[in-house]
């Protein structure tokens, strides 16, 4: 599925662990998740 237009997404800030460590991911913005495809 290939989307015609660009769409993003607001991510809200969370706590996440990874590799085992906290991580503090501030606010943002990102695309939709599958929007590209990188192998087509």
């Amino acid at each position: 599925m290939a989307y015609t237009r660009w769409k993003s997404v607001f991510v809200r800030t969370y706590v996440r662990f990874r590799f085992g460590r906290r991580e503090h991911v501030c606010q943002h913005w990102r695309s939709h998740p599958g929007q590209m495809e990188l192998f087509t």
